[in-house]
């Protein structure tokens, strides 16, 4: 497998994704929303860019609203970001549209693969085991507001230690291999410091933090469909109830 690992979304181009299947990376927090949602039973993702796009949206199909402006729940969505909101009460049986700064973006960009994927700390293994055997992976980092995030690359790291022997890697992801080895210890120690875990902090969602950066605590792995709704992939979708820690 040729595997590359893009810093920022922007940096994809048309070529970076041909033959290749994509895994977007939002830790903190979007794609770790969906591993949770999914796992928990709603029955459709789907994700755009802007507020009133989300809003239509959901007016069309019935679905929920969930996502986040400077990292806060948008007026008269159902949802914020916090992957702890949502629950199987909530969301079994219901479709979800979400809008956030970072991580609906990056998926956007990501559209061009053959397959789309969504992963966090939470479905590493999850996602390795899809991917595995896979000609060419393109990993794609959200960031945050077009910087690079710490706490994307070592996800990437960690998805990336847990394939198989045979992987041509460049060198952002031997980086983020590296970042993982060195992080895997105390994921909060390491990343602490990191901009982005610092604001959520800040800003009462610690919660979060401890089940965004808990390694495989949510095993569902998010697989965008042909009708564009994202769903659980294969058996993922059939995690055990301690496994679905927002429920």
């Amino acid at each position: 497998m040729k595997l590359s690992v893009y810093p920022v979304y922007s940096l994809l181009t048309p070529q970076s994704l041909e033959g290749a299947a994509a895994l977007v990376i939002d830790t903190l927090r979007m794609t770790s929303v969906a591993a949770v949602a999914l796992g928990n039973g709603c029955a459709g993702l789907r994700v755009v860019c802007e507020v009133e796009q989300a809003r239509a949206l959901a007016r069309e199909t019935g679905a929920l609203l969930g996502g986040e402006r400077q990292a806060l729940r948008i007026a008269g969505f159902d949802f914020s970001n916090s992957p702890l909101e949502y629950t199987a009460e909530k969301l079994r049986g219901r479709r979800l549209v979400m809008t956030t700064s970072n991580g609906t973006r990056a998926i956007q960009a990501a559209l061009g693969a053959l397959e789309v994927y969504l992963g966090c700390l939470m479905n590493a293994s999850a996602a390795a085991r899809a991917l595995e055997g896979r000609d060419a992976l393109a990993i794609v980092l959200a960031g945050t507001g077009g910087r690079f995030s710490l706490e994307d690359a070592v996800t990437a790291g960690a998805v990336i230690a847990r394939l198989g022997p045979g992987c041509e890697l460049d060198d952002m992801a031997l980086a983020a291999l590296c970042l993982y080895e060195r992080a895997r210890g105390d994921m909060h120690a390491f990343l602490s410091p990191t901009a982005h875990y610092r604001k959520l902090a800040r800003l009462g969602f610690s919660g979060d933090l401890r089940l965004c950066l808990t390694e495989d605590a949510a095993p569902c792995l998010p697989r965008l469909c042909g009708d564009g709704w994202f769903r659980a992939a294969g058996a993922a979708a059939q995690a055990p109830e301690k496994q679905n820690p927002a429920d």
